[in-house]
C-alpha cells in the first residue's frame, strides 16, 4: 500500500452531502435489512422489480421480501450500487450467506443495530472517520452532534396549488395575501433555519423542471402569484403559468442565501429515479443552464453537486472559470467508479484545489455512507498515486491535496467551527 493510500485511510473527513435519518428517526421507524436498499432498490426497479415491494409498507413477509431480493440481486449485483451494498453488509454485519436464511440472520443484526445508541458513532466516527456530516432530511432539528442541516428550498418556489403557499404560511407563522408578504415569509423561514444551524441552502429543482431560469420582473411574478391565490384548494395553475413566479423566487432565495452567508448547493447531472418528478429528463440537469445565474451572482458561493455527470466536461470548464462556483463529487463514485476516476484526473488538471469537495455519501443510511467513503478514498488515492507516478505531483503535494478536498475546503467554505488538522493515524475507513 502506498503512503498516499495510508494517509487517505486514516484521514478524518467532513462529509458534505447526505440524506441520513437521525438515530432517533431510524429507531422510531425500526429500520431493517430491507431499509438499507436505497440506490440498489432503484437498480432492482430498473431490472424489473416492482418499486416499493421491499419497503416498510410492503404487504410481503420478511421471508418473501428476501426471496424477491435474491431474484433481483442476481440481475443487479454487477452494479456499483450492489457492490457498495455488499461491502456494507460484509464489513459491518459479517454477511457471507446470501440466501433467505442468511438474509434473515442479518436482518436481526440490522434491527439490533438500529436500536443500538452507539451504532451511528461506531460506524460514522470510528469506522469511517467522519467528524461531521451535512444531512438533508427537511428539518433543522437533528439532535445529533455529528450532523449539520441543509434545507431543500424547493418547497418555497415549487408553487402550483394554494396549499403550497399555505404550507409556507404555517411553517413561518405568518399570514400571506400578497407576493411581498410571501417573500417576507420565506425570509422568515430562512432566518429561522440559520438560527437552528443550517449550513447551506439546497436547490433540487432539476428533478422537476429545468435548471434554466429567466429574469422575470416583480410584476410578472406577482401576476402568477395572484392567479394562484385566486384558486380553490383543489385547483391550481399549470407549470407553464408558474414559471415566472418560480424563477423570481429562485433569484430571491439566492439573494437571501448571499445575505445570510450561506453556500448554495444545486443538483446537477444524473437523476435518482425514485425521486425524479420529471420523468428523468436528464437534459434539465445540465449545469450549462445555470450560466446566467452564475454570472449574475458573483458574490454567491455555488456548490454544483455530482460533478455534473454525465455533462462533466462542460461542468469542469464552468468550475474552472467562475470564482464563485465550487465542484462537488458527491454521489459520483458509486454511479461509476471509472467515470469518477476520469473526472478527478481532469479536475486535478483544471480546477484549483481549494474549489473542490471530494465526498458526500448521498445516502439514506449510514451503512451506505461507510461503504461509499471506503470506495471514494481508494479512487482518490489511486488517482493521486497515478499523478505522482506521472510526475505531475510529488507525494507531499498529493497528500496536501487530499487534506484539502476531503476536509479543509469544506471547513473554509461552510465556515465550520472545527479543527482543520486531521486526527492522528489509526482512525478511518477500513
Amino acid at each position: 500500500m502506498s503512503s498516499i493510500h495510508e494517509h487517505l485511510n486514516q484521514l478524518r473527513i467532513i462529509d458534505g452531502h447526505e440524506h441520513l435519518a437521525t438515530p432517533q428517526i431510524r429507531k422510531r421507524e425500526n429500520h431493517d435489512f430491507f431499509s438499507l436498499m436505497h440506490y440498489l432498490d432503484s437498480d432492482m426497479a430498473t431490472a424489473g422489480m416492482a418499486r416499493g415491494i421491499l419497503g416498510r409498507h410492503s404487504k410481503l413477509s420478511d421471508e418473501e421480501k428476501a426471496r424477491q431480493f435474491l431474484t433481483y440481486w442476481e440481475r443487479t449485483k454487477n452494479t456499483t450500487y450492489a457492490r457498495i451494498f455488499r461491502t456494507a453488509m460484509e464489513d459491518l454485519y459479517d454477511m457471507r450467506d446470501w440466501t433467505v436464511d442468511g438474509i434473515m440472520r442479518v436482518n436481526d443484526k440490522v434491527v439490533a443495530a438500529t436500536h443500538n445508541p452507539d451504532w451511528y458513532r461506531e460506524v460514522l466516527s470510528e469506522k469511517a472517520g467522519i467528524d461531521l456530516a451535512f444531512t438533508l432530511i427537511q428539518t433543522t432539528r437533528l439532535d445529533y452532534e455529528l450532523f449539520r442541516p441543509i434545507m431543500f428550498m424547493d418547497f418555497t418556489f415549487k408553487l402550483r396549488k394554494l396549499q403550497d403557499i399555505q404550507d409556507v404560511e404555517r411553517q413561518s407563522g405568518t399570514t400571506v395575501h400578497t407576493l411581498q408578504q410571501y417573500l417576507d415569509a420565506v425570509d422568515t423561514l430562512m432566518h429561522k433555519y440559520v438560527n437552528e444551524g443550517m449550513v447551506a441552502t439546497k436547490l433540487g429543482h432539476a428533478y422537476w423542471r429545468t435548471l434554466a431560469s429567466g429574469k422575470p420582473s416583480f410584476r410578472d411574478a406577482e401576476l402568477a402569484f395572484n392567479r394562484l391565490m385566486g384558486c380553490t384548494l383543489e385547483a391550481g395553475i399549470s407549470q407553464e403559468e408558474s414559471v415566472p413566479l418560480q424563477d423570481y423566487l429562485i433569484h430571491f432565495i439566492i439573494q437571501r442565501s448571499i445575505a445570510y452567508g450561506l453556500p448554495i448547493q444545486i443538483h446537477t447531472g444524473h437523476h435518482e429515479p425514485s425521486v425524479s418528478a420529471n420523468g428523468n429528463i436528464i437534459t434539465n440537469s445540465n449545469a450549462t443552464s445555470l450560466l446566467p445565474l452564475l454570472a449574475e451572482y458573483g458574490e454567491a458561493r455555488f456548490v454544483l453537486l455530482h460533478g455534473g455527470f454525465p455533462y462533466h466536461d462542460a461542468y469542469l470548464s464552468i468550475v474552472k472559470n467562475y470564482p464563485n462556483v465550487y465542484a462537488d463529487l458527491t454521489w459520483v463514485y458509486i454511479m461509476s467508479p471509472s467515470a469518477g476516476k476520469r473526472i478527478l484526473h481532469q479536475m486535478i488538471e483544471m480546477v484549483p484545489m481549494t474549489k473542490i469537495q471530494a465526498f458526500g455519501g448521498d445516502y439514506n443510511h449510514i451503512e451506505g455512507t461507510y461503504a461509499h467513503l471506503k470506495l471514494a478514498k481508494k479512487i482518490v488515492a489511486d488517482v493521486l498515486r497515478e499523478k505522482t507516478e506521472a510526475g505531475e505531483l510529488d507525494e507531499a503535494e498529493a497528500i496536501h491535496y487530499a487534506d484539502r478536498v476531503f476536509r479543509d475546503n469544506l471547513i473554509e467554505l461552510y465556515e465550520l467551527d472545527i479543527d482543520k488538522k486531521p486526527a492522528a493515524p489509526g482512525a478511518g475507513a477500513r
